[in-house]
Formats: structure tokens, sequence, C-alpha cells
């Protein structure tokens, strides 16, 4: 081949022939449809040229080049002779991650792009090279990081001769990603305005976690509406698991947090759901969780178990998605919605629904459990998780413990790492405050922090972290709550004979 090149006055005696590295950071091949290069591939350069006459994409430009090389050379099996464009960078860049299928798709958008406006741009590795292209991938959506083209030329380039041409990467990324929707991510706001997605929001606090700074691309992600049955079915929702648990929520309308995978794995393996801990097995007993969501952990602690979990959500899509979850794990745990001010039935304990959620602010909850003691299975778990800070469901996780048989309390926390310790003390100081009896005569409940967990970091030098709060009953009234717990443990050997009057 080189023989016959140079016979022709086509070898390229400026560059020399080389073996493929595909661990190059100086250049970038694009080949034609069909064709892998391999270390084996010997490539050897040609001066070729080829005349212009409109804007031909790069790929284009290879058949072109291959109509007029081929028969030229003649060679006796023209099989084994494939061309490739070099996109050379003037200097050596750190090449971005092999494996990325996104990083694969841009670069492939990038080669078909018409020539004349390719030549315009940077050199391609130099482009690449810019971001380490990491995504986040659920069935039928990819969410891209917020830094996603933020860095200089990438800007300016997608603002200005790129625009035109984003339809086709996004049409690219999604056959390579197996997706339908794509989405740049943002940190859930703190604070948010009143928009018609969240027409019942009436504070500038974001207390519903709305993901107002979320970004579709590509895909029909449902209009910004307020909810309702009508705008439920319009809606994009998407599904994961994890930890043999599914969720689903609308990604245009409900925060999804993956950090808080680890703490969901804590619940399902937590001492304190199990027997020896509890006296009685875990679905002799309910657990609460005063900020439930899409079911984050709700459904965990159904999942080990947990007779009745109750939660409370003052946002009606993330409640929608809790109740869509529950449908979607094999369990068959059920779930009943109550709206603000409805009553449960009499009948309802003989329902089966395991999960109870009520739509309305979690205040409300200690009076709610209290009416509904005789008919629940005691609570024995709390579970406060809103960051920054969970401190004013404090008073209400207190009051919804079993006060017989006490339990434990999760409160969520962001706390600068070096105020750890201290903010612990004066958080159990807090809970030991609001266990006090109303009555000074009475003896105190026991109150201590078993386990403060790391989650996971919040921002530089904050720490999200989960104090377990163990509330015990006062030592002389120990036995009476073992013998309640006695009686729990009997019945619940058959769960269905559970009455009211029983327990």
């Amino acid at each position: 081949m080189k023989t016959a090149l140079e016979q022709r006055g086509k070898l390229d005696k400026s560059t020399k022939i080389s073996h493929f590295n595909p661990g190059s950071d100086r250049e970038t091949y694009l080949v034609q449809p069909d064709t892998r290069l391999t270390p084996d591939s010997c490539l050897i350069p040609t001066t070729y040229t080829i005349a212009l006459h409109s804007a031909p994409t790069a790929h284009a430009i290879l058949d072109a080049v291959a109509s007029v090389l081929l028969p030229s050379l003649h060679p006796e099996d023209p099989t084994t002779i494939h061309l490739a464009l070099a996109l050379r960078s003037s200097s050596p860049l750190a090449r971005p991650r092999k494996n990325s299928l996104l990083l694969h798709s841009i670069q492939h958008w990038l080669a078909t792009l018409p020539l004349p406006l390719l030549t315009t741009l940077p050199p391609v590795p130099t482009l690449l090279a810019l971001h380490p292209w990491t995504y986040t991938l659920y069935p039928s959506l990819l969410l891209l990081p917020p830094t996603t083209f933020t860095s200089a030329p990438w800007p300016a380039l997608l603002a200005g001769p790129l625009a035109p041409h984003l339809p086709t990467l996004y049409t690219y990324i999604c056959a390579s990603l197996s997706v339908t929707h794509i989405a740049l991510n943002a940190p859930i706001p703190l604070h948010t305005s009143l928009s018609p997605s969240n027409l019942l929001i009436s504070k500038t606090l974001n207390t519903l976690r709305s993901p107002t700074a979320l970004t579709p691309l590509h895909g029909a992600f449902g209009p910004l509406e307020p909810p309702s049955p009508v705008a439920f079915a319009r809606a994009l929702w998407v599904s994961t698991t994890q930890h043999g648990v599914q969720q689903t929520w609308a990604p245009l309308h409900t925060m999804f947090s993956r950090g808080n995978i680890s703490e969901k794995a804590r619940i399902l393996r937590m001492p304190s759901l199990r027997a020896e801990r509890l006296g009685c097995e875990p679905r002799a007993c309910s657990a609460v969780d005063l900020y439930a969501g899409i079911g984050y952990f709700a459904f965990c602690y159904a999942k080990a178990g947990v007779g009745r979990v109750l939660g409370w959500e003052i946002n009606p899509w993330s409640v929608e998605g809790l109740r869509r979850g529950v449908g979607r794990n094999a369990e068959g745990w059920g779930v009943r919605i109550m709206e603000e001010g409805e009553e449960l039935e009499e009948e309802w304990e003989q329902g089966g629904e395991r999960v109870l959620v009520f739509q309305e602010d979690n205040q409300h909850a200690g009076a709610r459990v209290q009416a509904m003691r005789s008919r629940i299975p005691p609570v024995r778990h709390v579970n406060c998780g809103f960051l920054p800070s969970s401190a004013p469901s404090w008073p209400v996780a207190v009051r919804v413990l079993d006060p017989a048989l006490g339990g434990w309390v999760h409160a969520h926390e962001n706390i600068a790492v070096g105020d750890i310790e201290s903010r612990k003390a004066d958080i159990v100081a807090r809970f030991d405050a609001l266990a006090k009896p109303d009555d000074a005569a009475d003896p105190r409940r026991i109150v201590r922090c078993e386990h403060l967990e790391r989650v996971k970091s919040y921002a530089p030098g904050v720490v999200h972290c989960v104090l377990d709060i163990h509330i015990a009953p006062p030592q002389n009234h120990v036995p009476d709550a073992d013998a309640g717990v006695a009686t729990i443990r009997t019945l619940m050997s058959n769960p269905t004979h559970l009455t009211a009057e029983a327990l």
C-alpha cells in the first residue's frame, strides 16, 4: 500500500507510518461505518484532496475519498483498507473516560457536523477533554450534572454555531444510552418562588423540595401545572431500584436523592429493628416517617418487616409518586392516602394496607397517632428526614413514640465537621427536655444517642448526619411495658386477629 501511494505521489512523507495507538491523547479518529481500529491497524498518511461543493459531513468526506482512492490503487483485497480522518490537537491533553457512552455520542455528533463548521471549532480532542462527561442514568431518563458544557468555549458554541445541531446531539445520546428524555440536573434550592408548578407554596422556603432548577433538554416531561389526576397522567414518571426497593417520581416536580442510599441500607439492617431490641417481631410495631417524600425511608421500614408504616407528606406530587411506588414493589404492602381532615373508617385496619400516608402538615401527626393508638401496633421508630434541620418535627416525633415502650427517633441534621460532638450533646439535651413528663413528680424517660451516622458530605465542611436518639420508658415502668410486648407478640403470631380491643 505504501508503494502504491508513493508511485502515485499520494504518500504523505511528512508524517510517519504508525500503528494505531488507542491510548493516544493527541488524535481522535473518525472512521467509516463498520470500521474498528485496533492496535494491529497500520495508519498510512496520504495527501489526497477533495473539492468541496457543499457542506458535507466528515463521514461524507470519508466516503468521497474512498470513491477516489480505492479505484486508483487497485488493491487486491479492498476490504482490508479503511479510511480514518485524524482530528489532531496541538498539544497533549488528558483523555476523557474511554468507556463513556455520553462521550462517544458527542464525539460521533461532532463527526457529523458540516466540515466548514467543524474546521472553525477548536480541535475535537480539546473539546472532549474539557469535561469528565459523567451522568446519572435512570430507565428512560439521563440526568447530566449542572457543570456539563459549562467550560469555555462550550457555552458560546452551544448558544451560537452549534445551536441548530443540538437536536441531532440529543438523538445520538438517546440512541446510545437507550433513553427517551434528557435533563440538566441541579441542586434542590432551599428557597423558591410561586410558579404554576407549585401553587401550593405560600412561603419562600422550598418546603416541598421541588426541583425548580431542573432543565429539560429533550423529551416531553409534561407541562408545569398544579397537581391533579390529569396532571399526574401527563407527567413523566421514572423509577429506580435501590436495595431491592423500587421508587417512582416525576423529575420535573419531585426530587430524588441518590445520596440517601447508604441510609436506606442502614435502616434495612438496623439492630433496633430486630426482635432482640424491640422485644417483639418488627411486624408487631409501627414506624412513622414525618417527611415521607416518595417513600425514601418509609419503604425501607416496610421492607424490614414493620407492621404499619405511617407517613406525612405535603407535596401532592411526592404522595402520588409514593402511591405508584408501592404498586411497583412486589411485597404487596398496600397503601392508603388520607387527605387533611379525612378520618379513618372503623374497619380500616382490616383492609390490609401496611402503608398509610397523610397528605397534610406533619404537625397533625401527634393528634392523629394519639387517636389511632388502639388501632395500630405501638410506634417504635420515627424518622425525621428533613435538611438542613429536622428540629421543627422533634416535639411531634417524641409525642408519637409509644409512651409505654419508648423507641427511637432518627433525627437528620446538617452539622459542621468541627461541631459534631457539641451538636450531638445539644440535640440529646433538646430531646431530653422534650421527653420530660408534664408532671414533675412523674419519673423521667431515659434519653441517649445510641449512634451518629455520617451519611454524606452536604457542603464543604458540612456533613449530613443522622442521630439515633433512643427514648426509653422510666425504669419503674419496664415490667408493664414487657407485659404489653408479650401480649402483642402473641397476637401477631396470627396478624389477621389483631383487634383494637386486644391492643
